[in-house]
């Protein structure tokens, strides 16, 4: 979620006055559209209509302060924001529609906000990005990668580029402060040593400068508060950076070199040495150990007041794990181009993420969130690599014993192991337990445990399939059934529409093949049709092509499902 400004309008606290029926000034269409925010986050967890009602209020005014001042850049930037953190809330999302168009609505207020943007803000860049990215990956989720693929890369690459704007300003804003820190400290201790200063402020010189720096140019007026910049916001732009880049570099075709080269240039440049300079930096400096909380920042900013998280990850165990699942994206990459073997990819696989789940046991729970985000990433990373074997012309379906397909089943087995142990409920409820994980979490995780399970069942029919894998055919077709339905229920209780209805259709497709497996043919006639079943031939057709184009079936297996369910 992109951060709040770092020149926050703070408005002193003094006497209150009677407010206008309706805002005339720039700040009284921040302040109304604050109140209907702050309104909003009172009803979001009990009554999310009512909440979006507020939030849609609030949009309203600035939509009116932008007719009325359109060159504040405040007003289009809590505008923009706002729209973008509403899209991302899957409790308010159902109430303003389908999200991708609300995407490209909100992506157009912040191309407005650019161009309204200070030249030395680097926020406005930094949450464009994040609404590019958000839309891509919504672009990807909503159609098949075939046909998503030139729209998503288009946008990815935008965001990747706005990331590395961004990092670059920071770290140059970065320097320039070091370096007058230092010059400073050096005029201190010049000024420490003159007669002067040895003398002493008084009391009353000291109490003057502390009111200078305090004090607005009137009661009434909103003052600008400058928030130095960190080594850990730093790291955060990293982090969104090789998320962007960890999604784009899947979409280019391998032989498309001069494309990927500079990607992934940007995406080693961060990984070998802005995170390891920022970790350090970090680490040496015991007051950038841990973000700054700004939830309890007053004024008309963003005041998204959702549900505090209780347990949040560090900035430095994201950006440790953006650059694992990057190296891992960048391997697939080096692998479907024929740079490296099958081998070579699952041992780079398993050398970034072995190590990273293998540590110390965490002690705390927002470590032990940090190693179920880490185990989650390990699972998909094998996921992508039999994905990859299956779909790389130097795989041989006819021949499901060699080298390959033994790294595949491999990999398969060992993503569905770790998926199995994030599933697991806590063993206790000691502090260094692990945190209990949300319903839209173990939907997703509950999807992943099926998709691999319907892989393995995929591999297992083949006509070379080892003894082993036919022989455990019947328990995984079961087993993804189970889990798509998990899947689903998660999904209701979360509120997630869209992945119960996928659930949905992909818990058809696994009992339709379980039907064809235990009927020993691929006769479509000799299966009945259930009642279940009926009515969702297009919802299966739809999950049908994700599934064959992630390389979870194959096109046999998605035809003779179609032929019995029906379109």
């Amino acid at each position: 979620m992109p951060p709040k400004r770092k020149d926050l309008l703070v408005k002193p606290k003094g006497k209150a006055k009677a407010k206008a029926q309706d805002p005339q000034s720039e700040n009284d269409f921040l302040e109304a559209a604050d109140e209907h925010e702050q309104a909003a986050g009172k009803w979001r967890a009990g009554d999310a209509a009512k909440a979006t009602r507020f939030f849609n209020r609030a949009i309203e005014v600035y939509n009116e302060g932008l007719k009325r001042f359109p060159k504040s850049f405040d007003l289009a930037y809590n505008k923009a924001n706002l729209e973008y953190n509403l899209t991302e809330d899957i409790r308010i999302i159902p109430h303003l529609g389908p999200k991708i168009p609300l995407l490209e609505e909100t992506l157009v207020s912040h191309r407005a906000a650019i161009q309204l943007a200070p030249s030395t803000n680097t926020d406005i860049l930094f949450n464009t990005a994040q609404v590019l990215t958000s839309l891509a990956e919504a672009v990807l989720e909503a159609e098949t990668q075939q046909v998503a693929k030139v729209p998503a890369r288009a946008l990815l690459e935008e965001a990747s580029d706005l990331f590395a704007k961004c990092l670059v300003s920071q770290q140059e804003e970065y320097e320039r402060m070091a370096a007058d820190m230092e010059a400073m400290k050096a005029q201190q201790h010049s000024d420490w040593d003159s007669d002067t200063v040895k003398q002493g402020y008084s009391d009353q010189d000291t109490s003057a400068m502390e009111t200078a720096s305090t004090t607005s140019s009137g009661p009434d007026e909103w003052a600008t508060v400058e928030e130095p910049l960190t080594p850990l916001a730093i790291l955060e732009t990293c982090t969104a950076q090789l998320s962007a880049l960890t999604t784009l570099l899947p979409l280019y075709d391998p032989a498309d070199t001069s494309a990927i080269e500079p990607r992934a240039q940007q995406g080693l440049s961060t990984t070998n040495k802005s995170i390891p300079t920022l970790l350090t930096l970090i680490q040496n400096s015991p007051s950038d150990q841990q973000p700054v909380d700004d939830k309890s920042t007053a004024g008309p900013t963003l005041s998204l007041s959702s549900e505090p998280e209780d347990i949040e990850t560090s900035p430095q165990d994201d950006a440790v794990l953006a650059s694992a699942a990057f190296n891992a994206a960048l391997a697939e990459l080096q692998y479907r181009a024929a740079q490296i073997t099958s081998a070579q990819y699952a041992n780079t696989i398993e050398s970034l993420f072995t190590t990273l789940t293998t540590q110390t046991q965490p002690q705390s729970q927002e470590q032990q969130l940090a190693r179920q985000n880490t185990i989650s990433a390990y699972a998909d990373a094998l996921m992508d690599l039999a994905s990859a074997i299956s779909e790389t012309s130097l795989y041989s379906a006819s021949s499901a014993t060699n080298a390959d397909a033994e790294i595949q089943w491999t990999s398969l087995t060992h993503a569905q192991k770790l998926l199995t142990s994030l599933a697991s409920p806590p063993k206790d409820n000691s502090i260094s337990a692990p945190p209990p994980l949300p319903a839209i979490r173990l939907a997703s995780i509950f999807m992943a445990r099926a998709d691999v399970d319907l892989a393995r069942f995929h591999i297992s029919v083949s006509p070379t399939a080892a003894p082993a894998w036919v022989s455990s055919r019947a328990v995984l077709i079961a087993n993804a059934g189970v889990f798509y339905r998990g899947a689903r229920t998660y999904a209701e209780k979360a509120g997630d529409a869209a992945t119960r209805e996928t659930a949905d259709g992909k818990a058809v497709v696994a009992e339709v093949l379980k039907e064809v497996s235990a009927a020993g043919d691929v006769n479509p006639g000799s299966v009945t049709v259930k009642e279940g079943w009926k009515g969702k031939g297009e919802l299966v057709r739809r999950v049908l092509e994700g599934l064959v184009g992630e390389a979870v079936l194959g096109e046999a297996e998605a035809r003779s499902v179609l032929e019995i369910v029906g379109v």
